[in-house]
């Protein structure tokens, strides 16, 4: 943009002292001096356009240069005197300048329109040394007409300049404004999706989970076997936690959708306990606790990959021997749950699924750039692995 602006001012100097050359012969050293002036003036048009407006009216007036005040005053009507009226306040807010009556800056367009008269008044009136001037009336008209057009025309082509730059902000304005409540309707909607949600997972699963806690809560009060009681303080225990973990996230559905902050769940703290609860065929290699350098939605991804696992063990192969290995490196956190072939005993009722957990852990694993793969052993067991990248969330 430099160069371009910098490649324009200099073509136009160039000009305007080829002007001033070609014009040499009809007036005198002073004229072309002055026209020579006019013509450098133009360099400092983008920074003090009325000074140079100033400064080629002179060479106007003694001679036959039209181009230099032409592109002075179409510098002028284009910005619309903004560089001038900065410089003012700017003057007035230091106490420089004293105004007399109100502090009142003059707008752009009286410095478009007064730059405009200036330079017809300038081409219109002769100045004695140009020798005797025809006063006859059609000498005198298109002296008229040769003034206005000689300040109309660039005045009307730098305002249609200014309005088509004011135009494009106001265009770019309008669609920042109107990609700007697109996307609070998006927001809206999905907050009024999740809210939808929400409700019905509290309505209808927390319902649910409540009367089994309800119900195991009784079986442990009355049962008199010791196994068939501990049986039920386990669904009892179990239904507890599923209610919290319910609650959390109907919470998080509730929030706002540029709501942050916010606690990614369960981590890697918290596997011990789960691997405690999922029965003595369970065994885990961890990580040390206490070691940092683990976001917490990888630690949150990595807890949800071993919990599922370990679901579809309960419910594919009940009583299997269940390795789970989770190893921190350096630039992910890698995690693999195995189990050997299950045994028939032990096998209750098919439980209902819909294939959507080990799909839900991909998407996980995606969505923090990492990889999931799952499928069968050759022994007849199953294999769980997921590689999370640590940097995705840094």
């Amino acid at each position: 943009m430099r160069l371009r602006r910098a490649a324009v001012d200099g073509g136009l100097v160039a000009v305007a002292a080829a002007e001033a050359w070609a014009t040499r012969s009809l007036g005198g050293p002073l004229a072309l001096t002055a026209a020579y002036a006019a013509a450098g003036a133009l360099a400092l048009r983008r920074r003090l356009p009325l000074t140079v407006l100033l400064a080629t009216l002179p060479a106007l007036s003694l001679g036959y240069v039209w181009l230099a005040p032409m592109a002075a005053l179409y510098t002028i009507a284009a910005d619309g005197g903004a560089p001038t009226v900065a410089c003012a306040r700017r003057l007035l807010r230091r106490g420089t300048v004293p105004l007399p009556g109100r502090r009142r800056i003059t707008p752009p367009t009286a410095v478009t329109w007064g730059g405009a008269a200036a330079v017809a008044f300038v081409s219109f009136f002769p100045w004695p040394w140009m020798g005797e001037v025809d006063w006859a009336p059609a000498a005198t008209v298109l002296a008229v007409l040769l003034s206005a057009l000689l300040a109309v025309a660039p005045t009307a082509l730098g305002l249609l300049t200014a309005s088509r730059r004011e135009l494009a902000a106001r265009l770019a304005e309008l669609a920042e404004s109107r990609e700007r409540e697109r996307r609070l309707a998006a927001e809206r909607a999905v907050v009024r999706e999740r809210t939808r949600l929400a409700r019905e997972m509290h309505d209808t699963v927390a319902h649910h989970i409540s009367l089994i806690a309800v119900q195991s809560g009784a079986l442990e009060a009355t049962a008199r076997d010791d196994e068939a009681r501990a049986a039920a303080g386990t669904v009892r225990q179990l239904s507890r936690e599923a209610l919290d973990e319910l609650r959390h996230m109907v919470g998080l559905l509730r929030m706002p959708v540029a709501g942050g902050g916010q606690d990614a769940g369960p981590g890697l703290a918290e596997l011990p306990t789960l691997l405690a609860a999922a029965g003595p065929e369970v065994h885990g290699d961890l990580p040390a606790p206490g070691r940092a350098g683990c976001p917490p939605p990888v630690q949150h991804a990595a807890y949800r990959t071993v919990q599922e696992a370990l679901t579809n063990v309960r419910k594919h192969a009940p009583g299997a021997r269940t390795e789970v290995t989770v190893r921190l490196a350096a630039d992910a956190l890698h995690v693999a749950v195995r189990n050997a072939p299950g045994g028939e005993e032990g096998r209750g009722p098919a439980l209902p699924s819909g294939g959507h957990g080990l799909t839900g852990l991909r998407e996980r694993a995606a969505a923090l750039g990492g990889t999931l793969d799952a499928g069968p052993e050759p022994d007849g067991g199953f294999l769980v692995r997921a590689t999370l990248p640590l940097d995705a969330c840094r």
